[in-house]
């Protein structure tokens, strides 16, 4: 009988396949739709009073249409958006004529681009240097189990040319960096912006406030979501004239850390398209110096009045005349929001703060689970995983036993940390002496940092007797990297998340 991985292979060739005969079946129809289009005089060049004319210079005049681009194929495709009184057929033309840059093809990006395909958007960039990981595929739904592993931009890509062949899409797989970002966005006529990031986030639009362009900007984290459209004509706000000061690194969260209901990005991303294709056509009114706020749990919508353009702002305003000969590359010493610093990036340096016997790599720690296991729980050995309950239940080891840094914290604070430790560890230590490592665990290795300088106070010296009355310490042991190095470095069956 096949192992599941050869069966996961075996799977992943079908649907390569399945694609490919997909493709080629389009191609196909396409093709033949061209020839029967081409017979009847309806794939000619277009003449300057909208009529066509075939191969051999003579007119056909099946149909005549106030856009040269309208063809056959382009009319059956679009005509329900067409038929709209704010868009017509002068409207679909721009759309078509646009271009549109998207920075980030994740959870925003997803319906973005699909829904800027759809609508015939004619030039649409797409920047990510990311791949598809399997914890992005409920949310990020341009993307498929089979593309794990590719180039997010790429995969985004496949799937807009999957919708609509006819326009062109480009990529570029490098960060959205002071290097790029200039090049990127005066190439364009609107910018959106997907990312997920502060750094990301200020640097698109300080480059679309440089070059004014219309900046769609977007959010989601949890059950909410935000929407606003920024540097729009010549008096719309940027996001630095809203927030001139980025805030304290880790003051904002992510997906990764705070979760996020998948349908919520989906919904602020058609938003997004929603604002992009009213710019194109200039229809209704767009979200400029107006926040949308959508709260998924409540499902309301509110809208917010935002400030307007300020004259001190660092990218649009008076002050930005003084930098306006240096590029953004030139100004990141200055701008250090530019650069992304997160301590998850080299969770190394966060266990460095802590002396070598009080850390532990995940290889050596695994041994020592394999020991623990087979000496039973009550041992000289403990693990406390102190990430948030939430994450705990979902998956955690065996052995361990949840005590989230928060709640270690508030011990702390109201001056209970160590009776409340001699409580939570009476069950796992019971009536032995001695020495216990405590070995301290969380996601990433950097809770588990803070964790472990806060039980290293309640340390004892050999040979002396604790509260208990039995000649029992506490050694406290972090686990650099978290249980995300463990995955990758001793046991890749506990999962990745």
């Amino acid at each position: 009988m096949s192992t599941i991985s050869e069966l996961e292979l075996e799977v992943s060739a079908a649907r390569r396949k399945l694609n490919e005969l997909e493709h080629l079946l389009h191609e196909k129809r396409r093709l033949h739709d061209s020839a029967a289009g081409g017979e009847a005089g309806l794939s000619g060049r277009r003449t300057c009073d909208g009529s066509s004319e075939d191969s051999s210079g003579k007119t056909n005049e099946s149909f005549e249409s106030a856009s040269n681009s309208l063809t056959k194929e382009a009319i059956e495709r679009f005509s329900r958006q067409i038929v709209l009184e704010d868009i017509g057929a002068a409207g679909m033309e721009r759309i078509r004529r646009g271009r549109v840059l998207l920075v980030g093809a994740g959870g925003l990006g997803s319906t973005i681009a699909l829904y800027l395909a759809a609508a015939g958007v004619g030039n649409l960039r797409i920047v990510d240097f990311d791949t598809v990981e399997r914890s992005n595929l409920h949310r990020q739904i341009i993307h498929t189990d089979v593309r794990v592993g590719m180039k997010k931009a790429e995969s985004a890509a496949e799937s807009c040319l999957a919708i609509n062949p006819q326009i062109n899409v480009s990529t570029v797989t490098a960060p959205f960096a002071p290097s790029n970002a200039e090049e990127l966005v005066r190439d364009c006529d609107i910018v959106v912006d997907g990312s997920d990031n502060v750094a990301t986030r200020y640097l698109i639009s300080d480059a679309a406030a440089r070059y004014r362009r219309p900046l769609v900007s977007g959010s989601a984290l949890k059950w909410e979501g935000q929407l606003s459209v920024y540097c729009v004509g010549q008096d719309g706000p940027c996001y630095r004239c809203l927030f001139p000061v980025p805030p304290p690194a880790g003051a904002v969260g992510s997906c990764d850390d705070s979760g996020v209901l998948g349908t919520v990005p989906g919904c602020i991303g058609c938003l997004q398209a929603t604002e992009v294709l009213k710019l194109l056509v200039g229809a209704g009114e767009v979200l400029d110096r107006r926040l949308l706020i959508f709260d998924a749990l409540s499902m309301q919508l509110r809208v917010v009045k935002l400030r307007g353009r300020q004259r001190n702002c660092a990218a649009c305003g008076d002050a930005a005349a003084g930098t306006a000969n240096r590029t953004l590359l030139e100004l990141t010493a200055d701008r250090p929001e530019y650069v992304m610093r997160s301590c998850t990036l080299n969770n190394g340096q966060c266990s460095s703060a802590l002396p070598p016997d009080a850390r532990v790599t995940p290889a050596v720690f695994f041994d020592k689970l394999r020991a623990l296991e087979t000496a039973g729980r009550k041992s000289s050995m403990v693990v406390v995983d102190v990430r948030p309950k939430g994450q705990y239940d979902m998956a955690h080891l065996p052995c361990s036993s949840s005590l989230p840094l928060r709640q270690l914290e508030m011990w702390k604070q109201n001056g209970t940390l160590k009776a409340m430790w001699k409580e939570f560890t009476k069950e796992a230590i019971g009536s032995g002496e001695g020495c216990v490592d405590v070995y301290i665990i969380c996601r990433r290795g950097i809770a588990s940092v803070r964790a472990t300088e806060i039980l290293r106070t309640l340390e004892e010296p050999v040979g002396t007797t604790g509260s208990s009355g039995t000649k029992t310490y506490f050694r406290f042991i972090n686990v650099d990297g978290g249980l995300t190095r463990y995955h990758h470095e001793a046991d890749a069956a506990f999962p990745l998340y």
